[in-house]
């Protein structure tokens, strides 16, 4: 009886250890895998500050490897050699690819958090077409410098367009003339320069025309929309003051604006407005891009693109604050 008795209890044990075991093994089944989180970037900065007396203003070279992705990622490794160790400030990204706009306020979080380097404040603009074909993006950068390199500071020259309406056919030689009005109208000697066309067919041709006048500087080259009705140069460019003491400016990004009525600019207007008062500061320059001249009505000279960062909107605006 006893013996029985024990060997109950022993199976009894026995069941009761597997039922745990098997118990156990299914819970640790059971439970839920973890799951990898991807870090999320960080969104650039509406508008940055820097000293002006130590300002390097550099261009990306085009690219027609790879797609968007690629060319980008390249272009801002390029930027980011030529930088020296200094503090981007300021990208103005200019794009051909309508769905391309989005993506590349993206790319640009992505490599900086990468680097553990501070985000700069970014502008996108959508053009017509680069020079070198199948070239989808090119950069411009504002960098402080680790040393003086403008010891009065810099001015922000903003042209004037020159435009003629083409003869039947649109004679792309006709654009010659245009850009080599529109850049004797700058100053004789720039640090950066920025040219808007109606056409790039003869690109060669005019990047020469701006590498003869203007040899040392930083030049970016684009058309400004894939169809226009009249010939069209339209420059700006960044010169160091002769005199005078640097200052501390105010860089922001682009902020779009939707609609064409008066209060639409007003509103994006406000915006501006407010980001450069909470940094302190006022407007020195401004500068709209629109898709059209229907809101020269309103804001007076603009520049024609493509596209401002946003199928909806119609027209962006950047600027340039000065802090007293």
């Amino acid at each position: 009886m006893i013996w029985r008795i024990l060997g109950t209890l022993l199976a009894l044990t026995l069941l009761s250890g597997g039922a745990g075991a098997q118990k156990k093994k299914k819970n640790k089944k059971d439970e839920e895998p973890i799951t990898q989180t991807l870090e999320v970037l960080a969104d650039p900065p509406a508008a940055t500050q820097g000293d002006s007396s130590r300002m390097v203003f550099l261009v990306s070279p085009l690219s027609n490897r790879g797609l968007l992705s690629q060319q980008a990622k390249e272009a801002l490794n390029f930027l980011r050699k030529q930088g020296r160790g200094g503090v981007f400030l300021k990208l103005r990204a200019l794009v051909a690819g309508r769905g391309d706009a989005r993506r590349v306020t993206a790319i640009v979080s992505e490599q900086f958090t990468e680097w553990k380097l501070v985000i700069p404040a970014v502008a996108v603009i959508q053009v017509g077409a680069f020079a070198l074909e199948g070239a989808q993006v090119q950069f411009e950068a504002i960098v402080e410098d680790r040393k003086t390199m403008n010891p009065n500071g810099v001015e922000f020259v903003s042209g004037k367009p020159v435009m003629k309406p083409l003869a039947e056919g649109g004679d792309i030689n006709a654009v010659r003339p245009l850009l080599e009005e529109a850049l004797a109208a700058l100053p004789a000697s720039l640090l950066a320069v920025t040219c808007f066309v109606s056409s790039i067919e003869a690109g060669a041709v005019l990047e020469q025309v701006m590498a003869a006048k203007y040899p040392g500087a930083a030049r970016t080259l684009m058309q400004a929309q894939r169809a226009t009705g009249s010939g069209l140069a339209h420059c700006d460019g960044i010169q160091k003051r002769s005199s005078g003491g640097a200052e501390k400016v105010i860089l922001t990004g682009t902020v779009i604006g939707f609609g064409g009525e008066e209060k639409d600019f007003q509103l994006a207007e406000g915006r501006m407005d407010k980001l450069l008062h909470g940094q302190g500061g006022k407007l020195l320059v401004k500068k709209v891009y629109s898709v059209s001249r229907s809101v020269e009505k309103h804001f007076g000279v603009v520049r024609l693109v493509e596209g401002v960062g946003s199928n909806e909107a119609g027209f962006a605006i950047e600027a340039i604050g000065i802090i007293p």
